[in-house]
């Protein structure tokens, strides 16, 4: 599923999409913070449980869960792999064969890894899903432009999340009209390869600086940027269930300091 399709299909009219998207955003920036405070595994399943719960408010359970777990492997088995070579420490060995030394505790040590990776993208995943980026770009540009801040660091936001998955969309079209047409994109060797898909990007740039052109011709005739300030269609207000989510996600912060300091289930492996 692209992401688009997925924004798309993920926007419901539910007690958590009502939410300021700063509070939510908030709620973004804790779960991308939780882990670089702690890589205990038993705060990172604790917080992997409340946010498995937190698409039941939103009305999210037949698109959540199947992408989260179509997501999982493939971003985390490759962790699960690699790890246990590079853990340096632990006294249990398990395999000791030249260069290769792997230890119980690096088995553990990746498992943990896996599981904050988890949070980041759980956390991130459910964000994207509950708020409209049109709407965070507005919010955001409301608040930094009264700090002095240009409301245009938004639009870049929003047109970066718009654009890339466009790009990419484009990119798959083209490939696969050059493929239906018998070009043999993965055919021959390294260097071989590299030459077939430079016809690509001829379509590929053109078309992308033709959605580009169409942008700027949009901005132009709605005098983007004619004025240092300007007003907004929709006003978000802040209300006690943004509130009661900040207050939410700053305690799953403060939970996730708490299990560090008093290492939660005697996890206390060296980084």
């Amino acid at each position: 599923m692209g992401v688009l399709t997925m924004m798309e299909a993920a926007k419901r009219d539910s007690c958590i999409h009502r939410l300021n998207p700063l509070s939510k955003m908030i709620f973004c920036i804790c779960m991308i913070a939780i882990p670089i405070i702690t890589i205990n595994p038993y705060v990172s399943l604790i917080l992997l449980a409340v946010l498995w719960i937190l698409p039941l408010p939103a009305k999210l359970q037949d698109i959540f869960y199947p992408t989260m777990i179509k997501l999982y492997p493939t971003m985390l088995i490759l962790l699960l792999i690699i790890w246990p070579f590079f853990y340096p420490h632990g006294e249990h060995v398990l395999v000791h064969f030249g260069v290769i030394h792997i230890t119980l505790e690096g088995l553990f040590f990746a498992v943990a890894q896996a599981l904050r990776i988890a949070v980041a993208i759980t956390g991130c995943m459910y964000f994207v899903m509950v708020t409209e980026i049109i709407d965070l770009s507005s919010v955001l540009g409301r608040a930094l432009q009264k700090v002095g801040i240009s409301y245009t660091a938004p639009f870049m936001i929003t047109t970066s999340f718009k654009f890339l998955p466009e790009f990419l969309g484009t990119y798959s079209t083209i490939s696969e009209s050059f493929r239906a047409r018998a070009f043999q994109l993965d055919k021959g060797s390294l260097l071989q390869r590299l030459k077939n898909f430079i016809p690509l990007f001829i379509p590929l740039i053109d078309t992308s600086l033709g959605k580009a052109q169409n942008i700027a011709s949009a901005m132009l005739l709605r005098a983007y940027g004619s004025k240092k300030k300007r007003t907004y269609y929709t006003v978000y207000s802040f209300g006690i269930g943004d509130l009661l989510f900040v207050l939410m996600s700053l305690a799953l912060v403060a939970f996730a300091v708490w299990g560090k300091v008093k290492v939660l289930g005697g996890f206390d492996l060296h980084i």
